[in-house]
């Protein structure tokens, strides 16, 4: 018999202390049933009475109140307050973020001056310069701790924000370019052949101009070096140009005879010699023949025929100069004639 008195003791207390209360027609409803710092809350405050709060505003069921609980915004935030009306039964509403742990006890307050309603409103008030009251009294609620929530008791480091302010617009334009680079990255990958073959082509092209410079150099410092006899000359021309043609047509013209170049500029050519450089292939024949012959035939009974200026193993007076100028003339065609650049590597080993 003790322990089912004990039983009814402890559900009539935990009746009482649970979310929805009530006394004497009045009861509170708290929502959610547990609640924690931070959070929002609902709390609703139903009675009934006779008096009208909505005087002369038919059909109107609902009225915004003013906070009633101004200088408590340090345990609580009041987020809304409001009133609504079924018949003769009254609904406060309230919305609130509680800031502390523990019980949060409301102080009573005046309905009529929460609404906003004059002494001379109120039907029922007996003296006119009096103000009306109807006081509301919630009941205390208890506040819950976050670690109870979620049972994590070791304070955890800041976290910095994901997207720092202000910077919304740099990370829009950051998506924009990167969208931008892929669809480049795309259209080269698609185009990679093509392109690699204009890149390949491009550093030829800067190769031959490097090596038709350099050769345009050596030659014209060679005319300026007065010191070094016909052989010598014959010998560096021979050895330049030579040098120049090796790299330009990707032949070894140091490996032929100077009889052999008109039929090596054929191979090259795919049988036939363009008439853009068939002067220029006739002129280095001719600088490698008059270059032999002052070469190898010194001193030769050769050398000692008439007319001297046609058999004598030496230079005539000029003739260095004209040779240099064969050369570069014939430099100067074969870079600038667009029908070689296409021919070049054709050549049949």
């Amino acid at each position: 018999m003790k322990k089912l008195f004990l039983c009814l003791l402890s559900f009539f207390i935990l009746a009482s202390i649970s979310f929805s209360q009530d006394s004497e027609g009045v009861s509170q409803v708290i929502l959610p049933i547990d609640v924690y710092v931070g959070d929002h809350a609902e709390i609703r405050y139903t009675f009934r009475s006779a008096i009208d709060f909505f005087p002369g505003e038919t059909g109107v069921e609902h009225k915004d109140l003013e906070n009633p609980f101004v200088g408590l915004e340090e345990n609580f935030s009041v987020v809304k307050a409001e009133l609504y009306r079924n018949d003769m039964e009254y609904t406060v509403r309230f919305v609130i973020v509680p800031w502390k742990v523990g019980t949060i006890s409301f102080p009573g307050f005046n309905l009529n001056k929460a609404l906003g309603i004059k002494p001379a409103e109120n039907t029922l008030t007996e003296e006119a310069d009096a103000e009306p009251e109807f006081i509301v009294a919630l009941y205390p609620i208890q506040i819950k701790s976050i670690v109870e929530k979620t049972d994590n008791r070791q304070m955890m480091p800041p976290v910095p924000p994901i997207i720092i302010p202000g910077t919304t617009y740099v990370i829009f334009l950051l998506i924009l370019a990167a969208i931008i680079v892929l669809i480049l990255f795309f259209r080269i990958l698609l185009k990679f052949n093509s392109i690699r073959k204009k890149w390949l082509l491009y550093l030829q092209k800067r190769a031959y101009k490097k090596n038709a410079d350099d050769a345009v150099k050596k030659i014209k410092r060679l005319l300026k070096t007065s010191k070094v006899t016909d052989i010598e000359f014959c010998s560096s021309m021979q050895a330049i140009t030579r040098q120049y043609l090796d790299f330009r047509f990707d032949f070894r013209f140091s490996a032929i005879s100077s009889s052999s170049i008109p039929a090596v500029f054929e191979k090259i050519c795919a049988g036939q010699i363009p008439s853009e450089i068939s002067e220029a292939v006739d002129n280095i024949t001719s600088m490698f023949i008059r270059t032999d012959y002052i070469r190898y035939a010194h001193d030769s009974i050769d050398s000692q025929l008439y007319p001297p200026q046609e058999h004598q193993a030496a230079l005539i007076k000029n003739e260095r100069r004209q040779l240099v100028q064969m050369i570069l003339n014939a430099i100067e065609a074969f870079e600038s004639d667009a029908n070689t650049m296409e021919t070049e590597g054709e050549v049949v080993s």
